[in-house]
């Protein structure tokens, strides 16, 4: 792959090649965008708009790379220090859009506003409100917030009020009557209503919904054919000036899928693309998640470029492997007549006279803390990294331990550690 790409980029005496292939990929990626951008700023209407200029260069529409929209959920609830945490790590991990989800059955309008203005103070991103409640959406309209989730047929009529630039999501729904319809036609048909109905008001951005769903139950298929159809009625000549970027929950699968997400993502960011969604939206919210922004964000630019490219989305340069990978080590021949078969070796735990170590990951502040205690637990050092071999280096060097069982323990414990802080994966220390 990488003496196919050689014309594409100059090598080093320094970096891998694969690295600088990887390099040369994004700033690809970036050239392509950027030559998308000018496209789409020449045609600028109800299908391509911008989130917000004042704030963000950010564009929804077509041909463009959908932007990510990252929740933090519940978020009236969580305290400010969660919240900016959480902001902080969605911004880094790639998020476009900081979402605050509310909280179901419950109101908080004026604390709304408090975490408009915190994310607001903290960071320079757009800020999204999820709630269906008027008087959370009109607090966070008040103080500035840059996107709306969502409207529907039940509380559009409360909501005429607000400024008639701020982008809107739309659903096929009537929360406020349970109404939730099933067929893919009955979604579709709701929301050319009320793409019609709120154009009629005079506003100017607005999101369709077709609403993804969990696969198996209720069923994924059923939601992918009214993004389907959606994308079929628009074609007709009837239609067309209905036609609204497209919102695609990507969260609603993969939260409720114990199947890791970085494949999960990859596949939804491949629909995503080849319907040209509008904008995607997704969630860090259990522990499984960690890291899914940033998953979802490279599968994004992979199957990008590939639409660009008009080819599969492979042998680019951007790979999401975690768990997997394309290349393998060449075995050589080994004669095993006399090689040592080691099956099992457990000699029973021989506690250390030094001292013992805890280890832990922190996934956000992406550090592994590794502990020593003497053997009547008192904390003796701390070392903070997030290489386990610097740090094992670092264990050596302080002298904190020479039993070869207890180093050979240490390293096996901070490579775990390292990985697990690689592919966001939970860490917890194994104590044989």
């Amino acid at each position: 792959m990488i003496l196919k790409h050689l014309e594409t980029f100059k090598l080093s005496n320094k970096v891998a090649a694969n690295k600088i292939l990887e390099i040369s990929c994004e700033n690809i990626y970036e050239e392509i965008v950027k030559e998308q951008i000018e496209i789409a700023k020449n045609d600028l209407g109800f299908h391509t708009f911008y989130i917000n200029k004042q704030i963000s260069d950010i564009l929804i529409g077509r041909n463009l790379p959908p932007p990510i929209i990252a929740e933090i959920v519940n978020c009236p609830e969580k305290s400010n220090q969660e919240i900016i945490k959480k902001a902080k790590h969605y911004i880094e991990s790639g998020a476009d859009i900081i979402d605050i989800g509310c909280v179901a059955n419950k109101i908080y309008p004026e604390r709304v506003k408090e975490i408009v203005n915190l994310i607001r103070n903290k960071f320079n991103v757009l800020i999204s409100v999820d709630s269906m409640e008027k008087s959370e959406i009109l607090a966070a309209v008040d103080e500035g917030v840059d996107m709306i989730l969502s409207l529907d047929l039940g509380n559009y009529k409360d909501l005429l009020s607000i400024p008639r630039d701020i982008p809107i999501v739309i659903l096929p729904t009537n929360i406020k009557s349970s109404y939730f319809p099933k067929e893919p036609e009955i979604r579709v048909k709701n929301l050319f209503k009320l793409t019609q109905e709120l154009r009629q008001e005079g506003f100017k951005k607005l999101i369709a919904d077709p609403l993804l769903e969990t696969p198996i139950v209720p069923g994924i298929c059923n939601s992918l054919e009214a993004y389907f159809l959606y994308k079929k009625q628009v074609l007709k000549e009837e239609n067309k000036i209905l036609e609204r970027p497209l919102f695609f929950g990507v969260s609603n699968v993969v939260e409720l899928m114990d199947i890791d997400s970085v494949g999960i993502n990859g596949l939804l960011a491949s629909i995503a693309i080849e319907l040209n969604m509008g904008i995607l939206f997704t969630v860090e919210h259990s522990t499984k998640l960690m890291g899914g922004v940033s998953e979802l964000k490279e599968s994004v630019k992979l199957n990008y470029i590939s639409k660009l490219k008009k080819t599969p989305p492979i042998n680019h340069g951007i790979k999401i492997f975690k768990a997997k990978g394309k290349t393998s080590q060449k075995i050589p021949d080994i004669d095993k007549t006399k090689a040592i078969f080691v099956k099992k070796y457990d000699l029973g735990y021989t506690p250390d006279k030094k001292g013992y170590f805890k280890f832990y990951v922190n996934h956000y502040a992406k550090e592994i803390y590794a502990m020593f205690f003497s053997n009547d637990n008192i904390l003796l050092k701390t070392l903070i990294g997030s290489s386990a071999e610097a740090l094992g280096k670092k264990i050596l060097e302080l002298n904190l331990t020479n039993s070869l069982a207890h180093i050979n323990y240490i390293g096996r414990e901070l490579s775990r550690a390292e990985l697990c802080l690689t592919l966001g994966k939970p860490f917890i220390q194994d104590n044989q």
